[in-house]
């Protein structure tokens, strides 16, 4: 008769845990690479609101991250207006859209100019960047911009006299000439 036959553990088998570790470091090497070249959007600058007659700068900053850059779009409302592709000729395009008027001379990929905005230009503004192949990648980000008018002198004061006696009634008005929005007229005694 020979030795008795070792026994065996009871209980979950047991884990080695240099495989563990060496499958952990394969699982994070490739999450590292596969992360590599991934496009990004930095910032997007839309100022929230503007005056009518300005020009406005919209800006999108964005890093390749080793990519190659297809196009930088923007969009108002959904609707194309400039278009940068620098390996056309010529690398900026300009489309029609109601309120939006691009200074081509000012814009580049990363800066675009609007010249003597209305309140017409209101709206949401989209910028979206597109890499090359193989990776096509595609990020975008976007801003809503007010456009505002203001009233081109102060409010008119009329009605009112020079002096009143205590239990007088005072009928005076005040005007504010167009403005949009609507300017909010506030009245102060003695303030």
């Amino acid at each position: 008769m020979g030795p008795p036959a070792p026994r065996r553990p009871h209980g979950p088998p047991r884990v080695h845990l240099a495989g563990l570790g060496f499958c952990c470091l394969l699982l994070l090497l490739s999450s590292s690479i596969s992360g590599a070249g991934a496009l990004r959007l930095l910032e997007l600058r839309v100022p929230p609101h503007t005056v009518a007659r300005l020009p406005v700068q919209l800006e999108c900053r964005f890093d390749m991250e080793g990519e190659t850059l297809y196009s930088v779009k923007w969009y108002k409302d959904g609707h194309e207006f400039y278009r940068f592709v620098p390996t056309d000729t010529p690398k900026q395009f300009n489309f029609q859209v109601h309120g939006v008027h691009v200074l081509m001379n000012n814009s580049t990929e990363t800066l675009v100019v609007l010249r003597n905005v209305t309140l017409a230009t209101s709206g949401r503004f989209r910028c979206e960047v597109s890499a090359e192949g193989p990776s096509f990648q595609t990020v975008s980000d976007h801003g809503d911009m007010t456009v505002v008018a203001l009233p081109k002198d102060g409010p008119q004061i009329s009605g009112g006299r020079g002096r009143y006696q205590v239990d007088d009634v005072v009928r005076v008005n005040c005007t504010s000439k167009y403005s949009h929005p609507a300017a909010q007229l506030v009245w102060y005694i003695n303030g």
